[in-house]
């Protein structure tokens, strides 16, 4: 089934649900104030033969891309 992503335009969240494709643009119930959420436009991805392979980083290649150098929540911290 594929993974379609849902905005509750009240609470502005986004909510991810796997349906078939038949019930694809059925509105989905939000969690928090259970209002209708309308389903998101994405683009469909696929990956062919001649495609490169996909790079992984590890979590902490990850954490400094997002934060950067010196950023208090990814300094160790020393116990005292």
């Amino acid at each position: 089934m594929p993974l379609y992503v849902y905005t509750c335009p009240e609470c502005e969240i986004e909510i991810e649900e796997l349906r078939p494709a038949a019930r694809a643009d059925d509105p989905v119930e939000c969690p928090v104030c259970h209002g209708l959420c309308t389903r998101d436009i994405s683009s469909f991805s696929f990956r062919s033969r001649s495609a490169p392979t996909p790079v992984y980083a590890s979590p902490q290649q990850v954490a400094r891309a997002l934060h950067g150098p010196g950023c208090p929540c990814c300094t160790p911290r020393r116990r005292s």
